[in-house]
């Protein structure tokens, strides 16, 4: 079988940036008011991905089937991918009983996932973040019950920051369990002026990565949980880009707070994805937080996902030994993987 563009036989890479969902969600808008989301089967192999009555994603059977997955990871030369939810299912605007059961179901399907091929996957769970103490609590279920190597969470919680003092025992829980964080953009900055062009996904969910990475650390959460280990997805969105201008206006604007360091010494406190879509903007990364912080990401299964993995990795001219902790040794590192 011929291998697909920027394939490279015999270099493992691990994506950390894949999603998943079950093939049946409970029915919680029986008993609980809002859009919830729901799957609908629409052919043996597809589902629409609903919230309430409303249209959300077609979806087909790599988002819960691993034997497709799996044949789609060896034709890429994919030797592990880290799989968390469809961030829609955050439900951060719902009932926090009834987020709790919906993370609960995803969570053990996952858990469930990894168990039936260990070799080839691991699993991220979800939390009732609106909920600072279940989803507390739900840290070390995902952990230390299920096997989980962390939780993906949204970048805000109903528009909560992260930096929010509710959060403290969230936060707390990770750096203690040893869970890997990973922000995942959703519920975006000026969400209502985005809808056309596809701004929303292009524009928005970079600019909202880069508001909770600073809100990370100009809010002091780094610095109070010094263990965090947090996963930026979309290469940290337009953090980089903005950088500088943070970093000026601490100094310029009147009644600001500075963090503990300077922010451009953050930056090696996060982990990265690759997900940029273009070589010079994977060297870039690289260039500025190292090659042990950088990982691949795709998105899979999604029209927008980066296929074959790696390609801007492979593409952006890093060392050997660069390359090769981006395709599989930082996240081999990270996630603790075989």
């Amino acid at each position: 079988m011929s291998r697909p563009t920027g394939h490279r036989s015999g270099v493992r890479r691990v994506d950390v940036h894949t999603h998943a969902i079950p093939p049946q969600l409970p029915d919680l808008a029986q008993r609980y008011a809002g859009a919830w989301p729901a799957l609908v089967a629409t052919g043996p192999c597809t589902a629409d991905l609903l919230l309430g009555d409303t249209f959300f994603r077609a979806l087909d059977d790599r988002c819960w089937d691993a034997r497709r997955r799996i044949e789609e990871m060896d034709a890429e030369g994919v030797a592990v991918q880290v799989v968390s939810p469809i961030p829609v299912t955050f439900s951060y605007r719902l009932s926090a009983p009834g987020v709790a059961e919906l993370a609960r179901v995803q969570n053990e399907w996952i858990a469930e996932l990894v168990r039936a091929a260990p070799a080839r996957f691991a699993g991220l769970g979800t939390v009732p973040l609106q909920d600072p103490a279940a989803a507390a609590a739900s840290v070390a279920e995902c952990v230390t019950g299920l096997g989980l190597r962390g939780v993906e969470i949204g970048t805000n919680v109903d528009g909560l920051p992260l930096d929010d003092p509710s959060l403290e025992e969230f936060w707390a829980a990770c750096a203690a369990g040893g869970a890997v964080v990973f922000v995942h953009p959703w519920q975006v900055l000026g969400e209502e002026r985005l809808g056309r062009h596809g701004l929303l996904y292009s524009v928005g969910m970079p600019a909202e990565t880069a508001v909770a990475a600073a809100t990370l650390m100009l809010g002091g959460v780094l610095d109070r949980h010094p263990g965090l280990r947090i996963v930026l997805a979309h290469g940290g969105g337009a953090l980089l880009a903005m950088l500088a201008r943070i970093e000026r206006c601490l100094t310029m604007l009147p009644g600001m707070t500075p963090p503990a360091l300077p922010p451009r010494d953050y930056l090696r406190r996060f982990w990265y994805d690759s997900l940029v879509y273009d070589a010079g903007s994977v060297r870039t990364l690289v260039q500025a937080v190292g090659a042990d912080r950088v990982m691949v990401g795709t998105d899979y299964p999604f029209p927008i996902a980066e296929r074959p993995a790696g390609t801007s990795v492979l593409a952006a001219g890093l060392d050997d030994a660069a390359t090769t902790a981006v395709l599989a040794g930082t996240a081999t590192d990270l996630f603790a993987l075989r």
